[in-house]
């Protein structure tokens, strides 16, 4: 879930209310905009063996003085063959060329009285009439217009069709953005004009999403700017949501009168009111998904943000709004998206998805591209869909990637440049992509350092998202816990004791040394799914590990081998010791848990442990077991002593040494288990990202390094073990193992 952060402010503009004489409406009587667009297509027999396009238009009386008449005016900017009839108020006239024209009758209506203009366009064969009808309302001899409306009438070109229409998908997840706060939000998208895909259409209905339970009064509506207050006044439409439509995260709801998109373009929003907060959906009621885009996102609150604020570039995505748009939509236009990095043998190809996008009406089975390096286009080559994209969604579609004739990297551009056989409209959008040519493709395993510690409340999320990942990926999961939150952790890691990762809060963690995720949640939806895409990239070096470590547990030397495979590769190594198993008692091993606050049933299933009720669910946590605790590393005051590996060839190995120092402090020494130490080898390239990693259990010494004897009243010995590891109450005859309270590891034998 996300909240709002940084706001702009954007001006804000009224709309006001005119006198209205009469209106163009439909034949079920919905309303016609002021100078809205319609398109008609519906061909029909004319009953004389020829065509008619009929407008379904009607002329209505809504507040026209009495006595007053209505004459009609019509304006033909195009007409591609054939003639335009106009039949109001009875005789028929006919046109066939562009300009303006008037017929002489008018008519008297009724108060709400409406007449049918009878008006068609009969064409002779494929082609377009364009038509501006004016209502003229006269008292006398001079009329004045009052209601214009323009009809595109389409015979035998690409049909009329409704599609839903956003800056968003209607398949991507969709996160939570708001105040926290009971107040009431306004949300809107704008759509230009001109837009690509939604110019030249009409606006039928409207799609968002509001699952807050506690949300009322909710509308949506239809602007010329962004109002001050979402009412009839302000507004061009306004309709109430019914609340039986609520709590989806797909609520449709139809407009009064269909809109055509002007020029200048409109504001398209729903407003609603939390009353008050008592689940997450209420705290954070207004669903967004993808990415940042222009006019995506315009947000505006009753307390928390009470000017119109602009939010993208702020990476909450766009505002999850959808309208269903009624016109000609282009066909065979696709786009693709930038994709990669592709990783291929030598000689070899690679299997590789790429996301595609259907800009046009009809759905996507097949594709034909070229892809183009070091400036050389390919021949063009063909990929099948087996599940068809349809308008405004993506869609995956495999294709083959070659690897190039030598190892290293190359960027690339894939064109697609055939829709369905037929030319593409965005043939000249390409996507780029980077190719790895690979010697062999070697797995990789991933590391995930966790920021974490026993004071930070959220941190239990990142215990089980750490969990997690143990479990489903097994060996090729690297974790490192770095418990710097708080320094009365017990297993607390100075910062200049390991590399510096830099990190903004617990929990977080990065995948490899790469962006800053959350260690349970990831970058969307699961840790997991990060972690499986981290995976899949082939590993650029191999590297292995071991590590043995003294009886007393105060060094490890560790021993790595790095074998390259690019040329000039440029790699340092590092080594870090973690410890699994690990538990105790006291404060400083107590987890904080703010989980404690929330229901069982308000958590995932594998948090509720965590919330009120659950096993752990109390503000403090004692008694948890923590694994891939970072115990030291090669870093000493903050630079890693860890031998350099130098610029290495294709195929050179190289090894490599390094003891490093176990930590004293008693309270963590002592709850160290021999058998759960590992020590891990990182291989980090010149960008400070990690390339692959080693993981070893360490070899501890059975033999202690040296015999000393003491008295066995001294009052400064802590703890006691056999040669085996076994805990003592006291010492025994013969040798035995004492940690001491300072920390330090003593071999004596009692006589």
């Amino acid at each position: 879930m996300k909240k709002l952060f940084t706001l702009i402010t954007l001006c804000v503009l009224t709309l006001s209310a005119t006198a209205q004489q009469y209106v163009f409406i439909d034949k079920n009587g919905h309303a016609y905009d002021d100078g809205a667009t319609i398109t008609c297509s519906d061909a029909q027999d004319d009953g004389f063996g020829g065509i008619a396009v009929p407008a379904g238009l009607f002329v209505k009386n809504v507040g026209a003085t009495a006595g007053s008449q209505v004459g009609i005016e019509a304006t033909i900017s195009k007409i591609d063959n054939g003639r335009l009839q106009l039949c109001f108020p009875t005789n028929c006239q006919s046109y066939e060329e562009a300009g303006t024209y008037e017929p002489t009758g008018k008519a008297t209506l009724a108060a709400d009285e409406a007449k049918d203009l009878q008006t068609e366009w009969m064409p002779t064969e494929q082609g377009e009439c364009t038509v501006v009808y004016k209502a003229k309302s006269y008292q006398g001899a001079e009329g004045s217009v009052c209601r214009t409306i323009t009809v595109k009438y389409k015979y035998g070109t690409a049909p009329v069709q409704q599609n839903w229409w956003g800056y968003v998908t209607n398949s991507t997840k969709k996160s939570g953005l708001g105040t926290g706060a009971a107040e009431t939000y306004d949300c809107a998208i704008f759509i230009p004009g001109n837009h690509a895909v939604a110019a030249d259409k009409t606006i039928n209905a409207i799609r968002f999403g509001l699952v807050a339970k506690n949300a009322t009064n909710v509308k949506v509506w239809l602007a010329a700017s962004l109002p001050a207050t979402a009412d009839k006044a302000n507004t061009l439409q306004i309709v109430e949501v019914p609340a039986e439509k609520l709590g989806k995260e797909n609520i449709d709801v139809e407009l009064n009168t269909p809109y055509a998109i002007p020029a200048a373009g409109v504001y398209v929003g729903y407003t609603f009111t939390i009353s008050k907060v008592s689940t997450q959906a209420d705290q954070y009621p207004i669903l967004t998904t993808g990415n940042d885009d222009t006019n995506s996102l315009i947000i505006k609150t009753s307390s928390s943000v009470t000017t119109w604020s602009n939010m993208n570039g702020q990476g909450f995505g766009s505002l999850f709004l959808q309208v269903l748009l009624e016109g000609v939509f282009d066909d065979n236009s696709a786009t693709v998206a930038n994709f990669g990095p592709v990783y291929a043998m030598l000689g070899g190809s690679v299997p590789t998805d790429i996301t595609v996008k259907n800009l046009g009406g009809t759905p996507i089975s097949s594709i034909d591209y070229t892809i183009t390096s070091d400036g050389v286009t390919g021949a063009e080559q063909h990929a099948d869909i087996e599940t068809p994209i349809v308008f405004n969604e993506f869609g995956t579609v495999t294709i083959n990637i070659a690897g190039d004739a030598q190892t290293g990297s190359k960027e690339k551009l894939l064109n697609i440049t055939k829709v369905n056989g037929n030319p593409n409209l965005n043939a000249n959008e390409a996507a780029k992509f980077t190719v790895y040519t690979l010697p062999e493709i070697v797995e990789r395993n991933v590391v995930v350092e966790e920021f974490t510690g026993t004071g930070c409340g959220w941190c239990p999320r990142g215990l089980v998202g750490m969990e997690n990942l143990r479990k489903t990926y097994g060996d090729r999961f690297i974790g490192i816990g770095l418990h710097q939150y708080n320094s009365g952790d017990a297993m607390y890691i100075n910062k200049n004791s390991y590399a510096k990762v830099s990190f903004q809060g617990a929990p977080s963690c990065r995948i490899d040394r790469k962006s800053e995720i959350d260690p349970y949640y990831g970058s969307s939806n699961s840790i997991l799914d990060d972690f499986a895409a981290e995976m899949a990239i082939p590993a650029y070096a191999k590297v292995s590990v071991s590590g043995t470590a003294d009886y007393e547990l105060t060094t490890v030397a560790a021993k790595a081998e790095v074998e390259a495979l690019f040329n000039n590769s440029e790699y340092t190594l590092e080594f870090v010791v973690v410890a699994d198993n690990l538990k105790g008692t006291g404060s400083s091993w107590n987890q904080t848990n703010y989980y404690y606050q929330y229901s069982q049933r308000e958590l995932p299933e594998d948090l509720a442990m965590f919330g009120n009720g659950g096993k752990y669910g109390t503000s403090t946590i004692s008694g948890w077991t923590f694994n891939d605790v970072a115990l030291c590393s090669s870093y000493v005051s903050s630079v890693n002593m860890a031998p350099a590996l130098g610029t290495l060839a294709a195929g050179e190995k190289k090894e490599a040494e390094y003891t490093l120092t176990m930590p004293t402090k008693a309270t963590l020494v002592s709850a160290l288990q021999r058998d759960q130490l590992y020590v891990i080898a990182l291989v980090v390239d010149k960008n400070k990202q990690i390339v692959n990693a080693a993981k070893a259990k360490i070899e501890v010494s059975t033999e202690p390094s040296a015999i000393s004897t003491i008295d066995t009243t001294a009052t400064e010995t802590e703890v006691y073990y056999t040669l085996d590891g076994k805990r003592l109450d006291a010492p025994q005859k013969g040798m035995n193992i004492v940690r001491m309270s300072d920390g330090t590891t003593k071999k004596i034998v009692v006589k």
